[in-house]
């Protein structure tokens, strides 16, 4: 199958060339996937898609043309190359465009990104395994009522980018997620909560302790306050700091938002603007890692590119347009959301190193402030102004968690949560492509009740 993709990408190549482009791309991929979802605690569907296509760039001059089909028949790609050379001689010309990607030496080789057991799960080995979960779930949850949301979804597939200058390559991967989510009520109290595994191998995902830790961790969410507000400390737990460093700060260094003045960061290059203690990279070697790829959505190698050293902004992420408009080397950290889209630029593992402690260590080093579990609240990219409800945290003192929050919000600048991290931890937990353990910081904003 990689080998057919792949010859499908330099096929719809040549064709542009042919039909009058200057330069062409093609990017071309088949997936399956399918999901398993469980609602108040029974199977309530399972689906499966195969999806299968092209997208064609066509470059002519400094004009750009871009169509995609939703098949893989030869016919139907001739269709879209011919739309895509038309489109480009139809465009205006964009004078910052230099030239799509071209490549000559070795891709790297990244491990860990295929298991033929995800490939090969079957709708009732995924049905198992989802059941599994959530009777782990019920069990760890007792004399309250509860209903449990679960969903396990599967993917394997094959991805292939091919271009004019020389660039042709193909690659392999699978991916399983699987969650429980229960939501539990008292005489007095109602809350809610999840626990989540993924990972690229079938044997890494544990039902029965996602389901365990999902009702470990609504069970701890009984019984939450209000506090009073002030200026205190937060600690970030690692699926927390995922979203407020993570993607937070992942989408700031994006050298696209920069160059437009749309992130928080743009003045701030080659400046000290974090603690001495956060260090963060853009890892898409790692193995087995989420994001992790031999070559980036344009066929460029990926690589390792510092971000933050000791507080100091290092690097951006760049695609080969970002990085041909500033005359700086490319970090293959060209992304899409598959062949119906044009190149953007996202991480690839956005990795937090780690430093010292549990969160439990933390809390008793800080002494007194909010742990915030989870939030889903994202900063204003372009002034960095954050408002983030804790959706799941607790309150402590004198190095105690006391109890959970309730209606609580942090109100702080992005560049003032960088600045005042101060203890990094080595709880590590990878939340999709963001692989962080807890951070502190020393103050922010508290408004609660």
């Amino acid at each position: 199958m990689k080998e057919q993709i792949l010859d499908i990408a330099d096929n719809a190549v040549k064709l542009a060339t042919k039909f009058g482009a200057d330069q062409a791309e093609a990017y071309t991929s088949f997936t399956r996937s399918f999901s398993i979802e469980v609602e108040n605690n029974a199977i309530k569907s399972a689906t499966e898609k195969r999806d299968g296509g092209c997208g064609i760039r066509a470059v002519v001059g400094k004009k750009i043309g871009f169509a995609y089909v939703t098949t893989l028949e030869e016919n139907d790609i001739k269709e879209a190359v011919e739309q895509a050379v038309a489109l480009a001689n139809a465009s205006v010309a964009d004078p910052d465009f230099v030239s799509l990607p071209s490549y000559e030496g070795s891709y790297p080789s990244v491990e860990g990104l295929f298991d033929k057991d995800v490939k090969d799960l079957t709708s009732e080995e995924a049905a198992d395994i989802v059941v599994r979960g959530v009777d782990s779930t019920l069990e760890n949850i007792k004399n309250i009522k509860v209903a449990t949301e679960a969903l396990l979804t599967s993917n394997s597939g094959v991805r292939a980018i091919a271009n004019s200058l020389g660039i042709s390559q193909a690659s392999e991967s699978t991916l399983i997620f699987m969650y429980s989510a229960p939501a539990i009520k008292t005489d007095d109290d109602q809350t809610t909560s999840y626990e989540f595994q993924i990972s690229r191998r079938l044997d890494e995902i544990d039902p029965e302790y996602i389901g365990y830790k999902a009702a470990q961790n609504v069970l701890g969410n009984l019984g939450g306050k209000s506090i009073e507000g002030g200026e205190l400390p937060v600690i970030f737990a690692p699926l927390a700091a995922s979203g407020i460093i993570g993607f937070g700060f992942g989408g700031a260094v994006n050298a696209e938002e920069v160059q437009y003045g749309r992130s928080y960061i743009s003045d701030a290059f080659g400046d000290q603007i974090a603690g001495e203690v956060l260090e963060i990279t853009d890892e898409g070697l790692l193995t087995a890692g989420i994001s992790s790829r031999p070559f980036d959505a344009e066929g460029y190698p990926s690589q390792r590119t510092e971000i933050i050293g000791s507080g100091v902004l290092k690097n951006l992420l760049h695609n080969s347009y970002t990085a041909n408009k500033d005359k700086v080397d490319n970090t293959g950290n060209a992304s899409r959301p598959g062949y119906s889209g044009l190149p953007s630029i996202s991480p690839s593992n956005f990795v937090v190193t780690p430093g010292n402690g549990s969160l439990d260590d933390l809390v008793d080093e800080v002494g007194r402030g909010i742990v915030c579990l989870n939030t889903g609240d994202r900063p204003n990219m372009t002034t960095g102004d954050l408002s983030a409800m804790v959706m799941e945290g607790h309150y402590f003192e004198n190095g105690e968690i006391k109890h959970p929050v309730k209606s609580t919000l942090i109100g702080i600048n992005m560049r003032d949560v960088l600045k005042r991290v101060t203890l990094v931890g080595s709880d590590v937990k990878a939340t999709f492509s963001i692989i962080s353990p807890s951070i502190a910081i020393d103050s922010a904003k508290i408004t609660s009740g």
